[in-house]
């Protein structure tokens, strides 16, 4: 029975020591059903890319094949040899014109025929090899006869008969162009052989070939095709329901904004006559003060309580200037021996009933502030702008009645808080992303015009700004000792900076979209970062490099985040699935599924034993990591959910919308707090240090509010 054998079956493979040809396995040859052609099933292949490695290669297989000595030759070959070559021509970018193109080359080391009286052989094996040897010459040359002979009668030529023939179906004047070497020996001695191998070269010469190109079957370029147009349609479907899903949220949006816009016209058409009955009041309180004036420039004022004038003396009961119900004091008369009261200075009563009046009109002021405020809380600036401060100083009353209005005004559920400490202004376009540093003395944020931007929190100071990104700055944070900061950029990149200085450290390189996101392990020495190609990345801070990559989302990833112990990751998708991962050995631990929009944001509670999750679908869950059910959902923003962290003690979320607010939940009831008014746009991230949050905004301004309620 013939053997095949894998001449590179240990390519690259190490071994504790140098295989033998008796180490290969046997294989089997196998006939192809549909091209009718014969195959080696598990014959290995190796890509080559010069022809060094190719050399090196034949030499590797070379030293595997099956050799002995015999009387004619010290090293003779036991064994026939086959070396194939598979060439493809490809066009990058594929066109009409050029088509691919394959190609075959297959180069056979024949074992020599000898004649067993000549080589000396008395071993059975030795023997039993040479009689195999020459069987398969023979039948080989039989069928280059078969080939070479034009007769009518040589048409069969008999390929399966053995299995080199078998294997070098190709050649026998097919497509193909075939060459022998014929190596012979000068000797008389050897004269035999010499001609037996001279007749193999003259009937391979005579062999009739028909070459032709190969270009791939277009059946396989139609299957290509399929696939994918099938590919694109799924992903049309996806792109639809994602579509329809947005539209959903977009109506509802319009419907919310349809009402406020009808309840905002209702409360100005309520304030416009308000407003006219006020202006009404304002003219009579003025025209009765005139009038008031002149009686007392006149003389002609009387008190209520006067009495009537008799004997040319004024006997006056209580006067109560401004209002007031206090009796004046009697004094006697000085003809009668009457009491008579005295009449209180004009002056006085005048000053008196401006000061009341003044009072009255800075209400009424303050009243109208409020009421503007509920319709726009835009024109309550404007009106304030226009303002004048009042001789008496009553700016202060005016101020509070607007923090008074601010306060009371809340767009959906919770009482609105004036809780803004201060606003910091810097960035030409959107803020993306903000973090306070360790010690909170610092801030650092990422905007939409690639740039990083660190802050003086206590006085509102620009300190530097990193430039270095080529695309918008989508994420960033402090290390966890505050030295450094990284960032992540739709530029494909992560970059690390020097918090001090702003010089930039290192740029990190690997992913292949846009990085949405980026987070510091608490040891500060591995960083985990989230993309559009749909992995998680963790990144060594040290050396600057992958330490492993998270496969398994179907979609952009949008963050990741380390849990307290710094075991585990945390991750959030456009599949709508958040996923739990043990990082240092690449594994899945859990999935949660329950939200019916994007998930944009995630974090591990204090105890890692929950999970927030924010999402497009105006929603925030609470998810227990044991179960991977979700343990609470909060509702009552009125548009999709950007961003949700937990305070420090973990007993209050805050969360940050498209509906232009930020909200303070309490953890245990999901009863909203407070709602914090301020920003003019979206609002993307916020981040909290002990009693202060955090937030940036679309509207280019990065704001800090008081925590508590």
């Amino acid at each position: 029975m013939k053997k095949i054998r894998d001449l590179l079956q240990f390519e690259g493979v190490t071994t504790s020591s140098p295989p033998t040809s008796d180490d290969l396995k046997d294989l089997k040859l196998k006939e192809d059903k549909k091209t009718k052609g014969f195959f080696v099933d598990q014959l290995s292949m190796h890509t080559v890319m010069n022809y060094s490695r190719v050399k090196r290669l034949i030499d590797d297989g070379t030293v595997l094949r099956t050799k002995a000595e015999t009387g004619m030759n010290e090293l003779s070959s036991r064994s026939h040899s086959v070396f194939t070559i598979y060439i493809n021509q490809t066009h990058e970018p594929p066109n009409a014109t050029d088509r691919d193109r394959a190609s075959k080359i297959t180069i056979v080391d024949l074992a020599g025929s000898e004649r067993q009286s000549k080589t000396d052989v008395t071993d059975a094996k030795r023997a039993k090899e040479a009689e195999r040897i020459n069987m398969s010459l023979l039948i080989l040359g039989r069928c280059l006869s078969s080939c070479s002979d034009s007769s009518a009668g040589s048409k069969h030529i008999p390929i399966r008969e053995s299995v080199l023939t078998k294997m070098l179906s190709d050649i026998f004047g097919g497509n193909s162009k075939t060459l022998m070497f014929a190596t012979v020996s000068p000797s008389t001695f050897n004269f035999a052989e010499t001609l037996s191998t001279l007749q193999y070269a003259f009937n391979a010469k005579k062999i009739k070939h028909k070459a032709k190109v190969n270009n791939l079957s277009k059946q396989i370029e139609i299957k290509e095709l399929k696939e994918q147009v099938k590919a694109l349609g799924k992903t049309l479907i996806e792109e639809l329901e994602k579509a329809a899903q947005q539209k959903e949220l977009l109506d509802k949006e319009i419907m919310v904004i349809t009402e406020e816009k009808e309840l905002i016209a209702s409360a100005l058409k309520s304030s416009q006559e308000e407003n006219e009955l006020l202006k009404q009041q304002i003219e009579q309180l003025k025209k009765d003060m005139k009038e008031m004036k002149q009686k007392i420039a006149s003389g002609q004022f009387i008190p209520a309580g006067a009495g009537a004038v008799a004997g040319g003396a004024l006997v006056a009961g209580a006067v109560a200037a401004g209002g007031d119900d206090s009796d004046g004091e009697a004094v006697p008369s000085a003809s009668h021996g009457t009491k008579i009261k005295r009449n209180v200075d004009a002056n006085d009563d005048s000053e008196e009933d401006e000061d009341e009046k003044e009072k009255k009109l800075q209400q009424v002021h303050a009243e109208l502030v409020r009421k503007l405020h509920l319709i726009n809380p835009a024109l309550t600036t404007h009106v304030n702008s226009h303002d004048t401060k009042p001789a008496d100083g009553s700016d202060s009353v005016r101020s509070d009645a607007r923090s008074t209005a601010s306060s009371s005004y809340s767009r959906s559920g919770g009482p609105a808080a004036s809780n803004e400490i201060r606003s910091y202004i810097g960035h030409a376009a959107a803020v993306y992303s903000c973090s306070f540093s360790p010690t909170g003395e610092r801030m650092v944020s990422a905007s939409r015009d690639r740039t990083l931007k660190l802050w003086s929190v206590k006085s509102g100071n620009e300190i530097l700004t990193l430039k270095g990104h080529h695309g918008f700055v989508l994420s960033c944070c402090f290390s966890p000792s505050g030295d450094e900061v990284v960032s992540a950029s739709d530029d494909k990149t992560l970059k690390l900076w020097e918090a001090k200085t702003g010089k930039k450290i290192t740029t990190l390189k690997g992913h292949n979209d846009k990085v949405y996101c980026c987070a510091y392990s608490p040891s500060g020495k591995e960083i985990a970062s989230a993309s559009c190609d749909k992995t998680v990345k963790i990144w060594s801070t040290d050396s600057g490099k992958k330490i492993t990559t998270l496969r398994g989302h179907n979609s952009a990833v949008f963050c990741a985040a380390f849990s307290h112990s710094g075991l585990k990751v945390v991750s959030a998708s456009d599949d709508k699935t958040l996923k739990v991962w043990d990082w240092k050995n690449g594994v899945e631990l859990n999935t949660f599924q329950g939200h019916t929009g994007t998930v944009w944001s995630c974090e591990f509670s204090p105890e890692d034993d929950l999970i927030l999750s924010a999402s497009m679908d105006g929603t925030i869950k609470l998810w227990d990591v044991e179960t991977s059910f979700a343990v609470r959902t909060f509702r009552g923003h009125s548009a999709p959910v950007h961003h949700a962290i937990f305070a420090k003690d973990g007993q209050k979320i805050i969360s940050a919308s498209r509906d232009r607010t930020l909200k303070i939940w309490d953890a245990e009831t999901g009863k909203v707090l407070s709602t914090l008014i301020g920003h003019t746009n979206t609002v993307y991230h916020c981040c909290v240090y002990n009693n202060l949050i955090l937030s940036c905004s679309s509207d280019d301004i990065l704001k800090v509010w008081n925590l508590k309620v």
